[in-house]
């Protein structure tokens, strides 16, 4: 039981949204079977819909999509959406080669080639490297030492709250996939001087917010439902918690440094908590069906 938990922690699904004519879609439907959060789009506007509403880490995209070359639809998502990677996998041809060219120049990173570098593990690989955000890594290595003091299980599990916080909303979420009692996620993160589950949560979400609006594309609407909050409103108030400041005013003003720094800041107080519930609703996963039945109130 205790393995099948630790591997469970170990798990980080993967959320993707991918834009690709049939040939390679089938193949990414290949690569990705076992990811719970594979978005295919059938349109351009689609696929914006899903990176504005749905917590999307990687999108997966061919200039070419739906039959006609449209550089400019990436070029779009590049400048609205600078910091989510956007991996175009594309055919060998002379104008999928152009038009990369052309992306390159407008901030296009990754490229993979059908049939030259696209194997199932490595296709993975450069995904979850594409992934991978900064702003939480930092978090993480501020907080090592301190997450070295909990249960292994629950140390990778709240790693994985910072990855992926939209699947997360209370101690229980936390117990489920550590594979604890509750009132010993308590006992460990107090412990730990890590606040309480409800910090971390909190801090978790608010954090990824952050990123997602350094991108001109979001609104905070659209944030606060790919986090998985039930209204605009809880979201801006945990906002205005950590930040001291509503999200309009913090997300052109406030560096990565100070963030950060506020979020640490954040985890380590023992401030009031009754005012501030986590009321996160969650899109479907691979915890959902739980959450909806056994939800319960936190301690204030």
């Amino acid at each position: 039981m205790c393995a099948n938990f630790y591997d469970h922690a170990l798990f980080r699904p993967l959320s993707v949204a991918a834009f690709l004519p049939a040939r390679l879609l089938t193949h990414v439907k290949h690569v990705f079977a076992d990811e719970p959060e594979l978005l295919i789009a059938a349109s351009w506007q689609e696929l914006e819909s899903f990176i504005r509403r749905k917590p999307v880490g990687a999108v997966v995209l061919d200039p070419a999509a739906d039959g006609t070359m449209n550089v400019g639809a990436v070029a779009g998502l590049l400048k609205r959406y600078p910091s989510l990677p956007l991996i175009a996998y594309v055919t060998l041809h002379a104008p999928q080669f152009a038009a990369v060219a052309q992306l390159g120049r407008l901030g296009l990173k990754e490229v993979v080639l059908h049939r030259f570098d696209d194997a199932p593990e490595g296709f993975r690989e450069r995904v979850e490297r594409a992934e991978g955000n900064a702003l939480t890594h930092d978090v993480i290595d501020a907080l090592r030492d301190r997450l070295a003091q909990l249960p292994r299980q629950l140390s990778l599990t709240i790693e994985n709250l910072f990855e992926q916080p939209h699947r997360y909303s209370s101690a229980l979420d936390l117990s489920m996939e550590a594979g604890i009692a509750v009132i010993s996620v308590y006992r460990n993160i107090d412990g730990a001087r890590l606040g309480s589950p409800k910090r971390l949560v909190i801090a978790a979400k608010v954090l990824r917010g952050f990123a997602y609006l350094r991108d001109p594309g979001y609104s905070v609407l659209d944030v606060s439902i790919k986090l998985g909050y039930k209204t605009a409103r809880i979201f801006s108030q945990h906002w205005v918690g950590v930040f001291g400041e509503t999200p309009a005013r913090v997300r052109s003003r406030l560096t990565d440094e100070a963030a950060v720094e506020s979020v640490l800041k954040w985890v380590g107080a023992n401030g009031d908590e009754g005012i501030l519930s986590i009321g996160s609703g969650h899109p479907p996963g691979r915890n959902s069906s739980h959450r909806r039945r056994r939800r319960r109130p936190e301690p204030g």
